[in-house]
């Protein structure tokens, strides 16, 4: 395996949007969500998140209990359908590409994103991914529970699971790409060789400026 790796995060990076977001807007749609004020604090939730300050735990305790009593398997064909419908029309046509490049020269491509990894998985086999990090969630009597299995791949967090990874790979002093849009992946942004920012936050942009980060907009 070639010591260089092509990393991305995925929401309002590689598609428009943010799949946690969308994922609870389409079990609305669908009615398997049917307490509107649920969606509200759903979206309330996620601008913590975008703000810097969303307490993950917490969110996911909350965000979670939709799926609660739900086997694995309805979730999954849940998902399935979310990602048809829903994700592959917002798959940026740059990112595709961007992927392509990459896998043309031989690297390993890796998601690695904040959702809750059912749903970075689903999307990441779409885009060929090698490997999908999220936020690993506990399982009891087939369903989901509301809780963390492990370390949450959350801003620092990602730079933890990902030399977890690297740990138990054929590599050494691996030369790392990494794209985002979000101020929340500055440590990874940080550790990585090469950063480049995808239609960053306003934060983003300002460490971008500071660290001469190449900056992209992608658009569908």
């Amino acid at each position: 395996m070639q010591n260089q790796l092509a990393i991305f995060d995925l929401d309002d990076t590689l598609i428009q949007g943010d799949s946690s977001v969308l994922w609870t807007q389409y079990l609305w749609d669908k009615q398997i969500i049917r307490d509107p004020q649920f969606v509200e604090a759903d979206k309330a939730m996620m601008a913590q998140y975008n703000a810097g300050t969303l307490d993950m735990p917490t969110y996911l305790r909350f965000n979670l209990q939709t799926l609660a009593n739900v086997k694995v398997e309805q979730v999954d064909i849940w998902l399935d359908d979310f990602v048809q419908t829903v994700i592959l029309p917002r798959i940026y046509p740059e990112a595709i590409r961007t992927i392509a490049n990459y896998r043309a020269k031989g690297l390993p491509i890796i998601v690695i994103s904040a959702t809750v990894a059912f749903i970075v998985k689903k999307i990441a086999d779409q885009l060929n991914a090698d490997v999908a990090m999220g936020i690993d969630i506990k399982q009891k009597d087939g369903c989901y529970t509301r809780e963390i299995d492990g370390v949450p791949t959350f801003k620092e967090g990602k730079v933890k699971r990902l030399l977890a990874w690297v740990r138990h790979q054929p590599i050494t002093d691996a030369y790392i790409y990494f794209y985002t849009d979000s101020a929340n992946d500055l440590p990874m942004c940080q550790f990585a060789d090469e950063t480049f920012i995808v239609n960053g936050d306003s934060r983003l942009q300002q460490a971008a400026t500071e660290y001469n980060w190449p900056q992209y907009t992608w658009h569908l």
